[in-house]
């Protein structure tokens, strides 16, 4: 398909979802509709992200600044919102089933509230270490000794959760001057490998947790179940739940822990090319968004106080 332009190749991948749905005997007002949302969403790529904007090259940022635009700039009802994003579900899924795309960047993106507000606030000082902590007081060693590291990822690396599934253990690169993560997102032609540096606090949970690591696995994965088998990222989303309702904290997922990252690594550097490319964002505008969703939030709750 990279053959083809971007707007070819989107146009073949709608008629493609189209014939599935048809074929899955849908309505044919419903398929006029999903196909109607997702040129909707194609316009707002091409107007905000730019011309180069693709069906074929969305990441799970597009997909969350679109669902921050419908529901905080268009004031849209969450029914609607979430309706959108039902449209992208159902697009991605059926074109990863098809092997038009290698992955789907709604896995990780969560429905909208009756407020407008996703699950994705960031995690005050004093949150983070009783998020830690919960991680710590697991009742099987080896498993809290994995889910504690996989924390600590999330928190000081600003990983996806897909990035922290696919981690392979050559993937942990020990090298002057300090240890560092080699993350490559191989299913977009034009992703360029980040190296991420690890403080002490991380790699000393990572050596903990590889103390634990099942040998008995043929995988190079790094993260493992205790039957050896590579985790999901449902397995990584059910952690931060369990570990979040353990202390009594709400709204927290894995994006919470990913803007927590961001937030922290902005007011500390003020630097927005580095935090862009530490979360691996393709432009620095997708970064501005993503750090101005929050203080958008900030405003609200300041001026109902």
């Amino acid at each position: 398909m990279s053959q083809v332009s971007g707007s070819d190749q989107d146009e073949l991948m709608l008629v493609k979802f189209e014939e599935s749905l048809t074929q899955a005997g849908l309505s044919a007002s419903t398929i006029v509709n999903y196909l109607a949302d997702l040129r909707v969403f194609l316009r707002w790529g091409k107007r905000e992200i730019g011309e180069q904007f693709s069906l074929a090259r969305v990441s799970s940022d597009h997909v969350r600044l679109y669902r921050h635009y419908l529901a905080q700039e268009l004031h849209r009802a969450a029914a609607t919102v979430n309706r959108h994003l039902m449209a992208l579900r159902k697009f991605f899924a059926l074109t990863k089933e098809m092997g038009l795309l290698a992955e789907d960047p709604t896995t990780e993106i969560a429905l909208v509230q009756e407020d407008g507000q996703a699950n994705s606030r960031p995690l005050s000082k004093e949150e983070v270490e009783e998020l830690l902590a919960a991680a710590q007081k697991g009742s099987r060693a080896g498993l809290a000794r994995r889910d504690l590291a996989i924390l600590h990822l999330l928190l000081h690396t600003g990983l996806k959760v897909s990035e922290i599934v696919a981690l392979k253990k050559d993937d942990l690169v020990f090298e002057y001057p300090g240890v560092q993560l080699k993350v490559c997102r191989e299913w977009h032609e034009d992703s360029k490998t980040r190296y991420l540096p690890l403080v002490g606090e991380v790699c000393k949970t990572l050596h903990e947790y590889l103390k634990v690591r099942p040998q008995t696995s043929t995988t190079d994965h790094f993260f493992l179940s205790q039957e050896g088998r590579p985790i999901s990222n449902r397995t990584v989303q059910r952690i931060i739940g369990d570990c979040a309702r353990a202390v009594g904290l709400e709204g927290v997922s894995a994006q919470s822990l990913r803007r927590t990252f961001a937030l922290q690594l902005f007011s500390e550097t003020h630097d927005l090319e580095l935090v862009s490319e530490r979360l691996g964002h393709q432009t620095k505008a997708i970064t501005e968004q993503y750090l101005a969703v929050h203080e958008h939030h900030q405003q609200e709750v300041r001026s109902k106080e």
